[in-house]
């Protein structure tokens, strides 16, 4: 069944949790800042594990202008400006995202902060963590709202809005040197948007205080019941233990990821038979002989 995931048992995925973001976020090169990459992602988490994840580059951004010389001299960076969309496939079992995670929570506010405690996620870069590219129960929004406002030296903004320009309230604090800033929707309680702001000048980014250095924006999320439309088929085989597994590079813009192999050629005489992969990968990847 083209779109959908495909299960050892033959069944698929029931559904995915669809997430649409928009990012920006530094990319360093031995150790000094190329550039601020923006670009979208979209995920869908399956109910199985499987799922995908479809990223392009929009373009790219600097702080300062002689940064932006270093990168207009810097040789083949043709390849890091492509703007074709990439997909990473996942198998059953490699892919769970946060879903599984929220899953367990426990939902009283007590309970949940001495749990994120004690997984030293009580910061408000872990709760953007579990809040952020997920689905989160409506149970839960007030709860993580509440434990955001309530963490040491936190402050709220109250008049914010994220970097799409969306009204929202937030929420900042200072964390591993930066500020980090949640806003959240005044409806939903979801996070539309996290980022992160220097609170000193910094030589590594060579810009000065209040300079935005990374962000994230969610712009869709929804329960949907397919891959999209011209995607291959999920490959096999799952990844056991869940989250175990190993990636494969088909081709430029193609990432498989499964469970664990070593003899490359069986996967690629299966992947082919399921459509996975096309005859002219098949050939590209064959072993030496």
């Amino acid at each position: 069944m083209p779109g959908q995931a495909q299960r050892e048992d033959d069944a698929v995925a029931l559904d995915y949790e669809y997430i649409d973001s928009l990012a920006c976020y530094a990319e360093i090169g031995n150790n000094v800042f190329d550039r601020l990459a923006e670009s979208r992602r979209e995920v869908w988490f399956g109910d199985d594990g499987s799922g995908l994840i479809r990223s392009q580059r929009i373009r790219s951004l600097f702080l300062l202008y002689e940064q932006r010389l270093r990168w207009e001299r810097m040789p083949n960076r043709s390849a890091r400006e492509a703007t074709e969309p990439s997909l990473d496939l996942f198998a059953a079992g490699c892919f769970h995202g946060p879903r599984k995670e929220l899953s367990r929570l426990p939902t009283g506010r007590g309970e949940l902060e001495d749990y994120l405690r004690a997984r030293r996620q009580l910061t408000l870069n872990g709760i953007h963590q579990l809040c952020g590219e997920a689905l989160v129960p409506c149970g839960l929004r007030q709860v993580f709202v509440d434990l955001a406002a309530d963490l040491p030296d936190a402050w709220i903004l109250g008049d914010a809005a994220d970097q799409l320009g969306r009204p929202g309230f937030g929420v900042a604090r200072v964390e591993r040197n930066y500020r980090e800033e949640l806003i959240f929707s005044p409806d939903t309680r979801e996070v539309l948007g996290y980022r992160q702001v220097l609170v000193a000048p910094d030589v590594e980014y060579g810009a000065p205080v209040d300079a935005v250095i990374g962000w994230t924006s969610y712009a869709s999320r929804q329960l949907v019941d397919a891959l999209p439309a011209g995607t291959p088929p999920v490959p096999q085989p799952p990844c056991a233990p869940p989250g175990s597994g190993r990636g494969t590079v088909i081709r430029p813009g193609l990432m498989l990821s499964t469970g664990y192999f070593t003899d490359l050629k069986p996967h690629l005489d299966q992947w082919l038979a399921d459509g996975v992969i096309t005859k002219a990968d098949h050939e590209d990847l064959q072993p030496p002989t």
